[in-house]
């Protein structure tokens, strides 16, 4: 059951679009303190071919945290940084993940990632789980709907030594988003992200032009998620048609299965994904699925001031240490 959680804002950030806003600055990108963790590449193969990670590991870990980007993010997107370095002042290690098409991962796999893709994460969060210690999972918008779907995938059994699970921001319901997304209100949001899935899509056809069976010239950074999705994803994972793949990849159906311990962080008032579109999801949730909604926060953005603290440990990040300290 959503549980109503109090987030204060300045006065001068209450506005939703500056919330959201300042989840894209670069500030605090990692903070100076940091800037000197012990920094590796890892590689984990899946279906002939890799893809690719961040990893700052230390030599004796006793917890890891696997970061997992949202739609047209990467590795290195400002929040995913962020949250690297509160993790690693916490004592975690910390890998954070380049899905298919993203990053370093580009050049690895000859597809790129879909909303609902959670083979991949799965590999990846079973082949973290050797390693010693716990593991967490932190998916941040569309990665966090990854994670959930992958949780309720695994419903009884999920991978030995995986703690929790965390998702913000994260859309349940893409046959609601997508249409959300491509309305009239939303043309810088939707700029924002097809920014990045265009430029996604251009580098896929300098890397792979053989298995690049798509229009580039019409991908448009001024274009539709629905365009995008019928014209490279829907095609590229076989799904007949873009309903049907926002149907089959939402987490939404997903949710009431899950039975390790889970956390979903979220905003009211988030413009991309408003609240009013996770909460019949939300009902559905089990007691093992613990539900923070504060009234205001935008999407990833939680911002309550200035200083190096307020953007690196944010309101979303200390609900999740303090969840994950309890797991």
């Amino acid at each position: 059951m959503a549980r109503r959680a109090t987030f204060r804002p300045p006065r001068l950030l209450q506005n939703r679009h500056l919330q959201t806003l300042c989840a894209a600055v670069p500030a605090y990108t990692p903070p100076r303190r940091l800037a000197g963790w012990p920094t590796q590449r890892m590689r984990f193969p899946i279906d002939g071919g890799a893809l690719t990670a961040v990893a700052h590991l230390r030599e004796r870990p006793e917890r890891t945290v696997l970061l997992v980007h949202g739609i047209g993010g990467a590795a290195d997107s400002k929040y995913v940084v962020r949250a690297a370095a509160a993790f690693w002042e916490r004592g975690y290690d910390v890998v954070r993940l380049n899905l298919r098409g993203a990053g370093d991962s580009m050049t690895e796999m000859p597809s790129i990632y879909h909303a609902g893709l959670t083979h991949d994460l799965d590999v990846v969060v079973r082949t973290l789980a050797t390693r010693p210690g716990k593991l967490y999972v932190v998916g941040f918008s569309g990665g966090g709907s990854l994670a959930l779907k992958l949780a309720g995938e695994w419903a009884d059994a999920p991978p030995e030594h995986v703690a929790a699970v965390a998702a913000l921001s994260a859309p349940l319901d893409l046959t609601v988003v997508g249409p959300w997304l491509d309305g009239w209100g939303r043309r810088p949001y939707r700029f924002h992200v097809m920014r990045g899935l265009v430029r996604m899509a251009r580098a896929f056809d300098r890397h792979w032009p053989d298995h690049a069976h798509f229009d580039l010239e019409s991908l448009s950074r001024f274009g539709s998620v629905r365009h995008f999705d019928s014209t490279v994803v829907a095609p590229m994972h076989g799904f007949d048609s873009v309903d049907r793949y926002w149907g089959e990849a939402s987490a939404g159906p997903f949710l009431a299965k899950v039975r390790v311990p889970a956390i979903f962080v979220h905003a009211d008032d988030d413009p991309m994904v408003p609240g009013w579109t996770v909460r019949p999801w939300l009902a559905k949730a089990p007691a093992c699925v613990d539900v923070a909604i504060s009234e205001r926060g935008g999407h990833l953005g939680w911002v309550s001031g200035a200083s190096e603290r307020d953007w690196v440990r944010s309101w979303p990040i200390e609900r999740v240490l303090e969840a994950f300290d309890r797991a």
